[in-house]
């Protein structure tokens, strides 16, 4: 009886929002081709082939910006729906109207006029995002609820992540909840965050990551994985980057100690081959053992040239196999 009375409702609201929206997209594309169509046809009567051209580009850049900004108006003035579970039939209708004009945005060119900072600030802006203007928003997709989000100083939104501002209990409730992303926040490429969300400043969402409704992300933390959990606080992963980064300065140094302590060799020259020290292969080999015991890495020993290998390249290929490391 439920589920028979549940299917009517939905009927019904289908029936009330289909309207609607097609007024609301009419009404935008209509207006939106009023200045195109009136560019186009007064280069049709101009006789230079160049500005006969520049007319009907800023046409053709005119005609999605309007839809992009009426867009944003409309969905400024529209009524918004209750935060939390959408009961009623008329906040139901509220929000289908609202995910109704929010698809039309994105089947429209309109859409990549998003990832440029100009109109993508104040779309977002004017639609009722809570955005700094030094927030960077590199996907048209990324925020599918814009009333519901609002996104700090310095944050970054990487390709193909989504933040949303609803989510389904059960497949047929839908629940409404706002998206606060701090200051200097970082929401790697297709990561998902889903609304009741709290990220604080500096916090770190790793690529591919499902935020789930109601987590709160403290900051300076880093979080990945499906279902988003801690994986480290920023303060841990600098401790660690730092004490994993050596200078060629102190390798050299480490190096010369080596020579002199094991071979007795006081002065040379970085770019003198190691066999003219009267060095021999298994004294290279176990000087490039002992740095990778030192350092914990591990030396690819197919790219060295035992003939004229130095203390400069055995220098440039540790640092190198350091820094591999620690990107890992």
């Amino acid at each position: 009886m439920t589920k028979t009375k549940n299917k009517k409702s939905m009927n019904s609201l289908y029936v009330l929002g289909f309207p609607i929206n097609l007024f609301l997209e009419l009404f935008i594309q209509f207006t939106s081709l009023v200045i195109p169509v009136t560019l186009f046809r007064k280069s049709l009567q101009e006789s230079n082939i160049v500005i006969a051209t520049i007319v009907v580009l800023l046409g053709l850049y005119i005609y999605p910006l309007t839809i992009l900004f009426l867009s944003a108006i409309i969905t400024r003035l529209l009524p918004k729906p209750r935060l939390g579970k959408i009961e009623t039939q008329k906040d139901a209708l509220k929000y289908q109207t609202l995910i109704a004009l929010n698809t039309f945005v994105r089947r429209t060119p309109a859409r990549w006029l998003l990832i440029f900072p100009f109109p993508g600030y104040l779309f977002y802006k004017i639609s009722g995002t809570k955005i700094d203007s030094s927030a960077l928003i590199t996907s048209p997709d990324s925020l599918q609820d814009v009333y519901l989000v609002s996104i700090g100083k310095n944050s970054l939104l990487g390709w193909g992540c989504l933040v949303l501002g609803h989510y389904s209990g059960d497949g047929s409730t839908t629940f409404l909840g706002e998206v606060k992303i701090g200051n200097n926040v970082l929401i790697g490429e297709g990561a998902t965050v889903w609304a009741n969300v709290r990220i604080g400043d500096r916090a770190i969402v790793q690529n591919k990551s499902v935020v789930m409704p109601g987590t709160i992300i403290p900051p300076d933390e880093i979080w990945g994985g499906v279902p988003a959990r801690k994986i480290k606080s920023i303060k841990e992963n600098e401790e660690s980057s730092k004490s994993s980064f050596v200078s060629p300065d102190e390798l050299e140094i480490y190096l010369l100690e080596l020579l002199k302590n094991n071979y007795g060799i006081q002065e040379l020259n970085r770019d003198a081959p190691l066999l003219s020290l009267n060095l021999t292969v298994t004294d290279i080999t176990h000087i490039l053992r002992l740095l990778e015991k030192r350092y914990k890495i591990s030396i690819n020993r197919t790219c060295i040239n035992i003939t004229t290998f130095s203390l400069n390249e055995m220098i440039l290929i540790t640092e190198k196999e350091i820094k591999q490391k620690r990107l890992l």
